[in-house]
């Protein structure tokens, strides 16, 4: 009877010590996370307020499914942890280096390799394929501005949505974040989450700004609006990306941050390109 009670008592314990481990995973991973609930909208976005989009329009059905949102842009810290040999190169202006600082001056390409190497150091199941190879040191060397033939294996990365690896948001994903998902049913805000600019975003500047120091939209994800553009996993004609956000140097146009004008004018680049206004934001498939 007593080794029976003995061995209950260890079960219990040994059950209790996994649940709080996995707990205590999940609460590591989802700290900067926020769970966006996916939802299929048909048509055109059914709503008050700027309801104007290339994603959600008359005629297409589109279907999210849930994922979880880094809730700010990926920091130069977190940055130079992932991708060896990160130097913060923009440094004409000191306030725009540090930790707490977005990471700038990075293209399509880098935020591909950190979101590999990152899903590799932290065991989770990378979802960029290369040339055949999920691990970015066999990618070889990254495309320059100019040679758009050595772009081919690059602009042609499969990505895998079903593994649990760090991606970059869809267009789609990305917008309907920032809208504060929810099937798309709640008021349309003008910008992310309000409809006063300066609540939101960091505008009418000439540098970049830490994260986090405006309010965040409806969900919990702050710099939607403002601070940098971000870079989304959405090809543009075969060699250009689309980029979302309308960064902080837009100085007195504050109607670039509307959403009917920013995602029907949505701006598609060079991958390649790299910037003091161009940073990312990663992403997670919900298991």
């Amino acid at each position: 009877m007593k080794k029976n009670v003995f061995i209950s008592i260890l079960v219990v314990l040994l059950c209790s010590f996994v649940l709080s481990c996995t707990i205590n995973n999940e609460t590591l991973f989802e700290k900067d996370f926020v769970f966006v609930k996916g939802a299929t909208i048909e048509g055109a976005i059914q709503a008050e307020g700027y309801t104007e989009s290339p994603g959600f329009v008359a005629g297409r059905t589109v279907t999210i499914a849930d994922f979880y949102m880094c809730d700010h842009e990926v920091t130069q810290k977190e940055f130079a942890q992932y991708y060896e040999g990160y130097e913060y190169r923009i440094n004409e202006n000191e306030k725009a280096i540090g930790d707490n600082y977005p990471a700038y001056d990075v293209n399509w390409f880098d935020a591909l390799i950190y979101c590999n190497n990152r899903s590799i150091a932290e065991g989770r199941t990378p979802c960029y394929t290369i040339s055949g190879s999920k691990n970015p040191k066999d990618w070889g060397k990254i495309p320059k501005s100019d040679d758009w033939k050595s772009w081919e294996d690059w602009v042609n990365v499969e990505c895998d949505f079903s593994a649990n690896g760090y991606r970059l948001p869809t267009h789609r994903e990305w917008e309907y974040a920032a809208r504060g998902g929810n099937g798309l049913e709640g008021y349309q805000f003008q910008y992310a989450g309000s409809d006063n600019l300066d609540e939101v975003a960091v505008w009418n500047t000439d540098v970049v700004s830490e994260i986090q120091t405006k309010k965040p939209n409806g969900l919990g994800i702050y710099d939607l609006c403002g601070n940098l553009d971000e870079w989304t996993f959405q090809r543009f004609g075969g060699k250009e990306n689309i980029l979302y956000a309308g960064g902080y140097y837009f100085i007195k146009q504050p109607e670039v941050f509307a959403f009917s004008w920013h995602y029907t004018g949505c701006i598609a680049v060079s991958p390649a390109l790299r910037n003091r206004q161009l940073g990312f934001r990663v992403v997670c498939t919900a298991d």
